[in-house]
């Protein structure tokens, strides 16, 4: 059941992004800091806020039954032991299923060593499907990125 039920999610979104209908990027909006302050080998810590228009939601990550979010670039930084903090969302039904919902104004926390000094930002991207209590849009990867300044 479960996998008849993902394969219908994903069709559906698939066929909405085939005939140019919006994706989930048009519902979901991501904003990080502009910049923070770090030194080489110290901790880089970023809150970020995901802001899902009314009527919509996310999956958390790591959900077992549909389309989690998840941090995308993390394996190009110059960070180590980076870790993100996802939200942990709340309880809530989908198509008959109970499953683990994000809504409304989320953050997630990214931190990891700072390895060397930088001269671009950090670049990043929220992967994520938006449903209603009917349907789900495409997916989208949402870019954001942080300057990381010398410690002053």
């Amino acid at each position: 059941m479960r996998i008849a039920v993902i394969a219908v999610v994903l069709l559906a979104a698939a066929l909405a992004f085939g005939q140019g209908m919006r994706d989930s990027s048009s519902v979901v909006s991501v904003k990080a800091p502009v910049s923070v302050h770090a030194g080489v080998g110290e901790t880089v810590s970023l809150t970020v806020t995901i802001d899902i228009d009314k009527g919509w939601h996310l999956y958390a990550h790591g959900d077992t039954a549909y389309y989690g979010i998840a941090v995308a670039g993390l394996d190009t930084l110059p960070l180590a032991a980076v870790k993100v903090a996802y939200p942990k969302g709340h309880r809530g039904r989908f198509l008959g299923q109970s499953i683990t919902l994000l809504d409304g104004k989320e953050t997630l926390t990214i931190s990891g060593i700072l390895m060397a000094q930088l001269d671009e930002p950090l670049k990043f991207e929220l992967e994520c499907q938006a449903c209603d209590d009917k349907s789900c849009l495409a997916p989208a990867w949402i870019p954001f990125q942080t300057a990381v300044l010398p410690k002053e």
